[in-house]
């Protein structure tokens, strides 16, 4: 966040350029945010907020793994925006921003829940689907034993992915298990579920 911290060492001469270009129109109006007088939507300092985040959208398409690019940008998203809103920064933006950001970051989540965790679910959705082979297979094998696997291989890939953020943490963990867990029971009651009973249906 070097970006960040050269604007912040910098503001007091970043308030004054910016604030040149909208001492008011001649006629005693005074702009209410220098910032906001040049650059794009919300000025400037927006506009370098925004031309760090293309940098780090090009950087996360160098990320191989599935779902990390999603982990990558909802960790950088999330520091932009602290950093941004509680510094002398956050004169310079408009009062929507930050609500644009987590919204971004909110998809981010999906995106991310769709990619990781979309083949795991798949799994289960394939034993749901064909109850009536269940019976069958489970004197040979687990019917649950691909989706274990599955499951295994996603924990395992995502065990060094670093969340620093305890809030973001929760956050994520939360939405896995919401939507994992109820199709994961589901799954496991059409399994045990006796053959007799399903005919019945």
């Amino acid at each position: 966040m070097g970006y960040f911290r050269c604007m912040l060492r910098n503001r007091v001469s970043l308030y004054l350029v910016l604030a040149g270009g909208s001492r008011g129109n001649g006629d005693g109006d005074e702009a209410t945010t220098p910032a906001l007088a040049l650059g794009g939507e919300g000025g400037i300092v927006a506009d370098l907020i925004s031309c760090l985040e293309a940098v780090l959208e090009e950087k996360s398409g160098e990320l191989a793994f599935p779902g990390l690019r999603q982990v990558f940008m909802l960790n950088n998203k999330d520091a932009i925006v602290r950093r941004a809103v509680r510094s002398d920064l956050a004169m310079f933006l408009l009062s929507g921003w930050a609500r644009a950001r987590e919204e971004r970051m909110d998809r981010y989540i999906k995106s991310y829940l769709d990619v990781s965790w979309t083949p795991v679910m798949s799994r289960l959705a394939a034993v749901a689907a064909k109850p009536a082979t269940v019976t069958v297979l489970r004197r040979r094998r687990d019917p649950l034993a691909t989706f274990n696997s599955v499951l295994e291989n996603a924990c395992s890939a995502q065990r060094c992915w670093k969340v620093p953020r305890p809030v973001l943490r929760h956050v994520l963990r939360r939405t896995v298990s919401e939507h994992v867990m109820p199709a994961y029971r589901r799954c496991v009651e059409e399994v045990e579920q006796p053959a007799a009973v399903r005919t019945e249906r």
